[in-house]
């Protein structure tokens, strides 16, 4: 995975996972490292960056959850 797409994807889920106080902080993490990469991009090229983007997420915080333990 790109470096830039993880650390847009952990800004996320910092900003997913944020406490009131934290949101806004964490929310403009978000933009900061969106904001270029929408640039890149051509207007249809934006709604379908951030259709893949969701996707990923979801795959991100899949993959990112430890599984549950067993009692011993």
């Amino acid at each position: 995975m790109k470096p830039e797409l993880e650390k847009l994807l952990a800004a996320l889920e910092a900003r997913d996972n944020a406490s009131p106080s934290e949101f806004d902080a964490a929310a403009e993490q978000v933009e900061q490292l969106l904001t270029p990469m929408l640039e890149r991009l051509s207007p249809i090229g934006r709604e379908q960056f951030v259709r893949a983007l969701q996707k990923r997420y979801r795959a991100y915080l899949k993959a990112s959850q430890r599984p549950p333990t067993l009692p011993s």
